[in-house]
């Protein structure tokens, strides 16, 4: 099991001192990787509900600091030198394809192979209405945008032909440093979602799941991955859980197949992160790894 943890870059956390100093400190501490989210605008008026909160209510306010997560990327990989540095999750067809590959390219040379692109598409309507992008064929966009990066990163001659995107006689440029390409995780809860990562993705990622809820959600990706005619064994299956993280739970995640799990370190006090991610190490990330309970 490996152990990342959602650091956001949003508020106090976008100051850029202390996101460094966050990151840096989970990779002292033996963290694999951290996550940075992406909202690029932020409407004041919302009606979609907010999939990750009881009520449905946006718990952020629209004037809190968000760093962008691809400029944020850059910035964190000129300050750590081995911990993976991941997008949770980029809004892929709130974007322009073209551009986000070349970005993740980009961090993926500065970092010397250490970025996960977490993607998915999204659920904030209005934000998708300011950025003028189309919101109700986003899982049709993403799946040809999510193809269209693939063939940027790893074709010598770029050719492809899409519904939304056609791209040929081109060159595409720094490929990135992990081959064959970046590892895309797909987010997402849906049955959609999985059947996305299982066909597109190098594994998914859960925003939130709990024990109990964890065994329908894998059988609906197995079967998914069976379609795809994959393995598990090169599929990477990472949750975040919603229940209390503790060794017991730790190893309950880890029996179901689950091999990267981001601990619940999340505030917008910056101490608190880090005596969250200080505690977790300490008292859960350790002892599983000395193989206790």
């Amino acid at each position: 099991m490996d152990f990342g943890a959602h650091i956001f870059g949003v508020g106090p956390l976008a100051e850029p001192e202390r996101l460094a100093h966050v990151a840096r400190r989970a990779e002292e501490l033996g963290y694999h990787s951290v996550f940075l989210a992406d909202h690029i605008i932020v409407p004041r008026r919302l009606t979609s509900p907010y999939p990750y909160s009881r009520d449905g209510s946006f718990p952020y306010d629209p004037d809190l600091d968000w760093l962008d997560p691809m400029v944020a990327l850059g910035y964190l990989a000129a300050q750590t030198t081995t911990i993976r540095l991941g997008t949770s999750i980029t809004v892929l067809p709130m974007r322009h394809p073209i551009v986000t590959a070349k970005q993740i390219a980009s961090a993926d040379h500065l970092s010397g192979g250490r970025v996960i692109f977490g993607a998915g598409v999204g659920w904030m309507e209005e934000e998708f209405a300011l950025l003028g992008a189309s919101f109700h064929d986003r899982g049709r966009r993403m799946d040809e945008y999510l193809q269209l990066m693939k063939v940027l990163w790893t074709e010598k001659h770029p050719r492809f032909a899409g519904q939304y995107f056609q791209v040929e006689d081109c060159g595409f440029a720094p490929k990135p440093a992990q081959k064959p390409h970046v590892p895309v995780w797909v987010g997402g809860e849906s049955p959609a979602a999985m059947r996305r990562a299982a066909r597109l993705g190098d594994g998914w990622h859960s925003a939130a799941t709990s024990l109990a809820d964890l065994p329908g959600k894998l059988r609906l990706l197995r079967e998914a991955l069976h379609g795809a005619g994959r393995t598990e064994a090169e599929f990477v299956i990472s949750a975040s859980p919603t229940d209390r993280l503790t060794l017991d739970l730790v190893h309950a995640f880890a029996a179901q197949g689950v091999r990267h799990l981001l601990a619940p370190v999340f505030s917008l006090d910056p101490d608190k992160v880090l005596h969250r991610l200080e505690h977790i190490a300490t008292h859960v990330i350790a002892p599983y790894r000395r193989g206790g309970r």
